[in-house]
């Protein structure tokens, strides 16, 4: 796949009232099985009750996993960071969808705090040391 033709999608939410964090592993099987099969990389942090995901991929089908994330109930208040082309290869490409639950750590806060492009460096300088599974 040529690099110009991959898209970049960031966002972050709130766990929608009347959901429990529980609902994140099913989440993440859904969005692992998805990803794999239509080429889309990525990772997703969890603070018990924010969300921030990163997500690459051709750009159609990244836009079509756009719009069933928007249209999730499972979260709420969905707030893009960035949707732009990505160019210069992916900054995942092993991760169909990586996942960290950040309890106490502040690093979505400090994504929401920054530009999309400062988000992104923190989490690229920061992914090294999450637990992510």
């Amino acid at each position: 796949m040529n690099n110009e033709a991959l898209f970049q999608f960031a966002y972050h939410s709130i766990l929608a009232d009347g959901y429990s964090a529980t609902c994140v592993g099913t989440i993440i099987k859904t969005a692992r099985a998805f990803n794999a099969t239509h080429g889309i990389t990525g990772v997703l942090l969890f603070d018990g009750e924010r969300f921030c995901q990163y997500i690459e991929g051709e750009p159609t089908t990244l836009d079509i996993l756009v719009k069933r994330i928007r249209q999730d109930v499972r979260h709420k208040d969905v707030v893009t960071m960035l949707h732009e082309p990505l160019y210069g290869g992916r900054r995942y490409p092993s991760w169909s969808m990586a996942f960290s639950d950040v309890d106490e750590d502040a690093i979505i806060e400090q994504m929401i705090a920054s530009t999309p492009h400062e988000a992104l460096a923190l989490l690229k300088d920061r992914h090294l040391t999450l637990d992510i599974g």
